[in-house]
């Protein structure tokens, strides 16, 4: 399967096709070997540089994205044809970077864009194939361990994991507002497996804003104790979170991603 398509250069700024050489740095990409990726390499670019190309993402399929961005920044936008609001719009700007995108099947225009001046730095997007489902409940085992793993929607991502009672479940969210923010959450509970639903009462929530070369700026507890629930589907691997404290994830389905 073809995956990656027409690939642009241009110096949005300057509003021609060229720069992307010369005095305004460097801006070019390429495809990864057998078309599942995509490399964007930047070298002091100017502002508004932009490389541009189209990826097609099946069923079960996620988007990985890994960014070294030494200097400046690299905005991504994906959008879905046919639609108008992005479903990814970021902007990598540090070293070591690696966050994964479960996107509804279809064909999505990417864009890379300089977000500034000097933007130097790697940023590379493939698309995974599906996973493996995880492994059959065995005698004894604690029965979560059906559903740990990654679930992820956009910039939210919750990690779950097997807590130390006999049906313990544990979850971490992380959910980015911005470069530079992101919101933590925290709880557990106990794994019903009649509903495949885990209620907690124990929720705490933390905003966390990092300074340019990563490290934190500030850490603030915004609550404790917030209740809530999460509830599995065992078919299609899916994850739904009812928050009762802020509503933050209403109608929002998780998918499973590793």
């Amino acid at each position: 399967m073809k995956i990656f398509r027409t690939i642009l250069c241009a110096a949005l700024a300057a509003g021609t096709l060229a720069g992307c050489a010369s005095g305004k740095g460097t801006f070019s990409t390429e495809l990864l070997d057998e078309g599942v990726g995509l490399k964007l390499t930047a070298d002091g670019a100017v502002k508004g540089t932009a490389a541009g190309t189209s990826i097609d993402v099946a069923e079960g399929e996620h988007v990985s994205v890994t960014a070294d961005v030494t200097s400046g920044g690299v905005q991504l936008v994906m959008t879905k044809s046919g639609n108008d609001q992005a479903a990814v719009d970021y902007v990598y700007d540090s070293v070591g970077s690696e966050v994964e995108y479960d996107l509804t099947p279809g064909t999505y225009n990417v864009m890379f864009s300089a977000a500034k001046n000097k933007t130097t730095g790697i940023v590379t997007v493939k698309v995974i194939p599906a996973e493996t489902a995880p492994a059959a409940e065995s005698d004894g085992q604690n029965p979560i361990m059906n559903f740990i793993g990654t679930y992820a929607k956009d910039r939210c991502y919750i990690e779950v994991s097997a807590a130390d009672s006999d049906n313990g479940a544990a979850f971490h969210i992380n959910w980015g507002s911005s470069a530079s923010e992101h919101s933590e959450w925290d709880m557990s509970g106990t794994f019903d497996t009649e509903t495949l639903t885990v209620n907690y009462d124990n929720a705490v929530r933390k905003n966390i804003v990092f300074n340019e070369d990563g490290s934190v700026a500030s850490e603030t507890t915004v609550y404790e104790n917030g209740k809530g629930s999460f509830t599995f589907s065992e078919g299609d691997l899916t994850l739904v979170w009812n928050d009762e404290q802020e509503h933050a994830a209403d109608d929002t389905v998780f998918g499973w991603v590793n």
